[in-house]
């Protein structure tokens, strides 16, 4: 499998058990292993050789659950995270990362390309955009001169709805 962005993500929204994601998922050798359990909805798979994530949530977890058609516990294909080398024991991602970002872009070349951030963190270092169904958040270098990491997902639901209710 070739793992461009595209097909990569392309898995979103899509259940671990559907055979095109077992299949793309066994394809880049990153099946999770048999008898894996989620923890707390959750679970995830790894390439460090190939710099990638991907993260399944139970469909109950994310903010679009009624439109996914699968049971509540049903794990999804809920994020992909291109990483560099700055994390231990990764190489970069060496594939084109999606929206036109580059790992050695600066934060003011990607807020150039992409326009001014949803949210924006200056002490983690990171700035989040809403893409129709997917959100993409990048984060940066301290001195915020490249990417350290790309992840693109499908929102979350409020972890306490009754504050997001309150909260512009």
């Amino acid at each position: 499998m070739n793992a461009t962005p595209r097909t990569l993500l392309g898995l979103l929204g899509r259940p671990l058990d559907e055979p095109g994601v077992t299949r793309a998922l066994a394809e880049l050798g990153m099946l999770p292993a048999p008898g894996t359990e989620p923890q707390s909805g959750r679970l995830g798979t790894s390439s460090r050789e190939l710099g990638l994530d991907i993260v399944f949530l139970f469909a109950e977890r994310l903010r679009d659950e009624s439109t996914l058609g699968v049971p509540a516990t049903c794990l999804v294909t809920a994020g992909v995270f291109f990483h560099t080398d700055f994390f231990p024991g990764y190489r970069a991602y060496a594939g084109d990362l999606p929206y036109g970002l580059a790992f050695a872009q600066s934060r003011a070349v990607v807020r150039a390309l992409l326009g001014e951030p949803k949210a924006s963190s200056l002490k983690h270092k990171n700035d989040r955009w809403d893409f129709g169904a997917v959100y993409l958040t990048v984060d940066f270098k301290d001195d915020e001169q490249t990417i350290k990491l790309v992840t693109v997902g499908l929102p979350w639901k409020p972890r306490n709805p009754s504050l997001s209710a309150t909260q512009p």
